[in-house]
């Protein structure tokens, strides 16, 4: 299969490199995902700078990503053969991430994407919404409460904004330009400043 990867950390433009390596298989508890999109997060972008030490030798980054499924390993239901799925944590703590054809991981990094859901979509839900979801929600419901999204054009804040708004919370949002405030205000936010 095609994959990005690197030996080494430093800028991208000096430590990516392209080429073909093996294909892998699923394992057990695993399916094998052909990716169609890979998201790439601050994290990734800090553990190939060098700001987080390499764990391995050869590093294949990014942890989102979204594809059909196309293998099930043993133990692993056939239903998920086709399906649809978008993932996170894949490159969290193992040497392959979604910067390739294809990923083997286990089905709890995995949950069905809808057909009306485009891949790349899906490719972005994974860290960042989870983020946003798990800050909103640790405490218990929203609904009735007001909620201050910081950066509301962000990744994160821009899902903050929406789960915020579909939980039932008044949303005040902070951005840096116009243009942002409008993606907040498309989002959701009730107020933007």
């Amino acid at each position: 299969m095609k994959a990005v990867w690197y030996e080494r950390t430093g800028p991208a433009h000096a430590v990516l490199a392209v080429g073909e390596i093996p294909t892998p298989e699923a394992g057990a508890g695993e399916v094998r995902i052909k990716l169609a999109a890979s998201g790439v997060n601050p994290a990734d972008c800090y553990r190939r700078r060098g700001d987080i030490p390499m764990e391995f030798p050869r590093v294949i980054p990014d942890s989102d990503g979204a594809g059909t499924v196309d293998q099930t390993g043993p133990g692993v239901s056939p239903e998920w053969l086709g399906q649809r799925v978008w993932l996170y944590n894949g490159q969290r703590g193992r040497a392959s991430g979604t910067a390739a054809e294809y990923i083997a991981l286990d089905t709890g990094l995995i949950a069905p994407l809808p057909d009306n859901t485009a891949f790349d979509a899906g490719a972005c839900l994974g860290i960042p919404c989870m983020t946003a979801h798990r800050c909103l929600f640790a405490d218990g419901p929203i609904a009735g409460q007001t909620v201050l999204v910081t950066g509301g054009a962000g990744a994160v804040g821009h899902y903050a904004v929406q789960l915020a708004k579909w939980a039932g919370a008044y949303v005040i949002a902070t951005v840096s330009s116009a243009a942002k405030a409008q993606q907040a205000v498309g989002a959701g936010a009730d107020i933007v400043s």
